[in-house]
């Protein structure tokens, strides 16, 4: 396993990181007293992250976490006092170790993350079936007719703002919720990002993440960098992650020649 301490206190980091040296299918691939800005695993692409309870922008860092299936990492918080364990299965990390750290405590959390890491990769799996299946039974339906992709109406404090297609950059799945991110702001939805799914273009709209989904018309270069993680740059200066199961989709995109011309959106 892939591990990325991010801990304000050295001391704290260098204990946790010796412990996790004595475990033979653990590695640590960094230790730092935050989180980064943009990206917060600093391309490391982590399979746990221990995260200090004191870390800034905390609510932000733990709502990119990734949920069941996906190829994000696993999170367990580190706290001084008991009570922060209300405040971290509040947040719904997968585990909470009290500073200083006790190994036998730290063997338990490690059972408890290979188990949710073997959950996702067996989900992941799943998920491809199932699209597969759908994608069969879809082709064979004889009664399908032409869909119609509508606009959405989202509330927006006192009012409620019509949205079109066009309009929308790239979706980013916030648990029950999405954000759709427009050239210059934001709008929460309530939505499940399956259902939205169904509602987009798919002339116009392609997954690449388990929680994001990006306007094609909007894609102005990919990356990839020494890590193997991937992502795709926007034409509005944003970076999304690219997921492992969805880089073939969006390299037969890529090798279709269909580029779309961009769309001037005024929101």
């Amino acid at each position: 396993m892939r591990c990325l301490i991010l801990e304000s206190r050295e001391l704290a980091r260098t204990q946790l990181q010796r412990q996790l040296d004595r475990f033979a299918d653990t590695s640590c691939v960094g230790a730092r007293p935050a989180a980064g800005q943009d990206d917060p695993w600093y391309g490391t692409s982590p399979d746990v992250v221990f995260l200090g309870s004191d870390q800034p922008r905390l609510e932000h860092l733990l709502s990119r976490q990734a949920g069941p299936g996906d190829d994000g990492p696993v999170i367990v918080m580190m706290g001084d006092l008991p009570i922060h364990a209300l405040t971290a299965f509040e947040l719904q990390v997968t585990d909470f170790l009290l500073r200083p750290v006790e190994t036998a405590r730290l063997e338990e959390c490690l059972r408890r993350v290979r188990t949710e890491l073997q959950q996702r990769r067996d989900l992941a799996r799943v998920a491809v079936l199932s699209e597969t299946l759908a994608g069969i039974r879809q082709g064979h339906a004889t009664d399908a007719g032409a869909p119609v992709y509508r606009d959405f109406w989202i509330r927006c404090r006192n009012e409620t703002v019509r949205v079109p297609q066009s309009q929308i950059v790239w979706i980013e799945a916030a648990r029950s919720y999405v954000h759709f991110n427009l050239r210059n702001r934001q709008l929460l939805h309530r939505i499940s990002l399956r259902e939205l799914e169904e509602r987009l273009d798919p002339a116009d709209f392609l997954r690449i993440h388990r929680s994001a989904i990006v306007n094609v018309h909007h894609i102005e270069r990919t990356h990839a960098d020494r890590h193997g993680t991937h992502s795709v740059e926007l034409t509005n200066g944003e970076m999304v992650r690219v997921g492992r199961k969805y880089r073939l989709q969006l390299a037969e995109f890529m090798a279709s020649g269909r580029v779309p011309p961009r769309q001037d959106v005024a929101a």
